[in-house]
């Protein structure tokens, strides 16, 4: 069996692979659990599997969506611990995707000001990405990750099972996410991964492989600046165009997803900044036309896709901090000026290069 192990300042603890959902339900048996809290989908097609588990503990099934990432579906939690009566000593499992992971991460931090939390990633973007690194973001009002903490979890769980049952959609935004972290690298991930892709989606194998390889990119970041004071910003590469694109549009476009159309997005402004090789940006562009393509129901302006950014966390003395590329494993914060060049260079990117697109 696989195994990470990752350092933190708030305590180290272990991912561990598992090839079943029973074989990593046994290995959970063995932990105390006072509490869990998970996606209501997944507590409905696995409801057998897990019941060793959740027939002897207090369990809150709720909606991964968007919607309860807020701090109304935060209050739910919270309630929901004080009714069972957790103390500063308990530990809860979280079982589900980036939405729960993200809820309860806040949730568990907040209350009695920090009680442990184990995690069960249930899709392939919290599997291969947010379910190491101890941040979360929380909605407030239309905009994104407004709030959050830094609150690590005590073991992580992973089973590639779970991509059997998910929808493509989520497929491609776990890929899309984690094409992130596979061009964070600089030891020819990518040419790797764009083989796996040459029949469609990869398979089993190949998943295991590259949430195992970008576990181990994500690492290697975290360990250097856990709480993102410096270097680990380059993880929001793709994330302050994709979140924009997500409010826009309503979370219609899945988040990974969005991440890759950020990246494309990205790497065409490194290239008229003078910043990202032309090669680079035609290469990954192709890759990400070829399997990213997402179909919105209407258009969306240049112009509200730059000034939603303006509310992303990452902007600084009015000037947005984009992650550029300068080669693929060497990534670089840059800031830019908002102003006619950065709106003339979206609308160009809208008109001329766009990897997603509408009626």
């Amino acid at each position: 069996m696989k195994t990470l192990s990752i350092k933190s300042g708030q305590g180290d603890y272990q991912v561990d692979f598992f090839n079943t959902v029973q074989s990593l339900v046994v290995a959970v048996g063995d932990f105390p659990i006072s509490a869990i809290v998970i996606d209501e989908n997944v507590a409905g097609l696995y409801s057998e599997a897990f019941l060793p588990i959740m027939e002897k503990t207090p369990v809150l099934k709720i909606s991964a969506t968007e919607d309860e990432k807020t701090l109304a579906g935060i209050e739910k939690v919270l309630i929901f611990f004080q009714e069972n009566n957790l103390t500063r000593n308990s530990v809860v499992l979280a079982i589900g995707g980036g939405v729960i992971q993200d809820i309860v991460t806040f949730s568990t931090n907040v209350y009695y000001r920090g009680i442990r939390w184990m995690y069960i990633p249930s899709t392939l973007l919290s599997m291969g990405d947010s379910c190491i690194g101890a941040k979360c973001g929380i909605n407030l009002n239309v905009y994104k990750n407004q709030l959050g903490v830094f609150h690590s979890p005590t073991h992580v769980f992973i089973c590639s099972q779970f991509i059997t049952t998910l929808a493509e959609r989520d497929i491609r935004s776990g890929y899309g996410e984690m094409l992130k972290l596979i061009l964070t690298d600089p030891d020819g991930l990518f040419d790797q991964y764009r083989l796996a892709f040459n029949h469609g989606f990869p398979g089993l194998e190949d998943a295991n492989r590259f949430i195992f390889e970008s576990l181990k990119v994500k690492k290697k970041v975290i360990e250097l600046d856990e709480y993102e004071l410096d270097y680990r910003r380059i993880l929001n590469y793709g994330h302050t165009f994709g979140h924009a694109l997500e409010a826009l549009t309503n979370h219609e476009i899945p988040h990974g997803s969005g991440v890759a159309w950020g990246v494309d997005i990205a790497n065409f402004l490194g290239l008229r900044y003078g910043i990202t090789p032309e090669v680079d940006f035609h290469r990954i562009h192709e890759f990400i036309l070829e399997h990213f393509r997402f179909h919105l129901s209407a258009p969306i302006a240049g112009s509200k896709l730059v000034d939603m950014t303006r509310r992303d966390k990452k902007m600084i003395a009015g000037k947005a901090n984009f992650v550029f590329m300068r080669a693929i494993g060497n990534l670089v914060i840059v800031p830019i000026d908002y102003d006619e060049k950065l709106y003339g260079l979206v609308d160009l990117y809208l008109r001329e290069h766009n990897v997603i697109y509408w009626d």
